[in-house]
């Protein structure tokens, strides 16, 4: 399947709509204030988008609870990537790595960093270029920081 990573900053829409519900309020109705920091790349083949990744350079919705957190790695150069989602039919097609490494192709030398709330995603990041640096206790739970580089 060829597949392209296509910027839609400007039609947030296109990727909203394939977000989860709870993904989907997490972040469209806040999408406005963060809009002029933040870039949508979805990952397409043909007409159809199969998933796609948010990319900010500032505190996204779902980091707020750890701002001061944040803003470390915002300070030393790194992008948040948030929001990263393959639509369930495309999952096991090995297209959430690739769109990590087309995202990685498209800013060479770019640090990134992300957070997780699922403990068993780690694997999956590792294999592509994260690595484990901190374990942040909240008032909803753990969450883990990853950092490329």
């Amino acid at each position: 399947m060829a597949c392209q990573l296509t910027e839609t900053t400007s039609t947030p829409e296109r990727f909203f709509a394939l977000l989860p519900s709870g993904w989907r309020e997490g972040i469209a109705p806040y999408w406005p204030k963060y809009a002029p920091t933040a870039r949508i790349f979805t990952l397409e083949s043909g007409s159809e988008t199969l998933g796609g990744g948010i990319l900010f350079s500032t505190p996204a919705p779902d980091i707020l609870a750890y701002g001061k957190e944040a803003l470390y790695w915002f300070d030393k150069g790194y992008l948040y990537i948030g929001f990263l989602w393959i639509v369930e039919e495309h999952r096991g097609k090995q297209l959430g790595a690739l769109w990590l490494r087309k995202l990685q192709e498209r800013f060479p030398g770019q640090k990134f960093w992300l957070s997780i709330d699922e403990y068993g995603l780690l694997p999956f990041y590792e294999r592509n270029g994260f690595r484990l640096v901190k374990e942040i206790e909240l008032d909803t739970g753990v969450e883990w920081i990853l950092q490329t580089g």
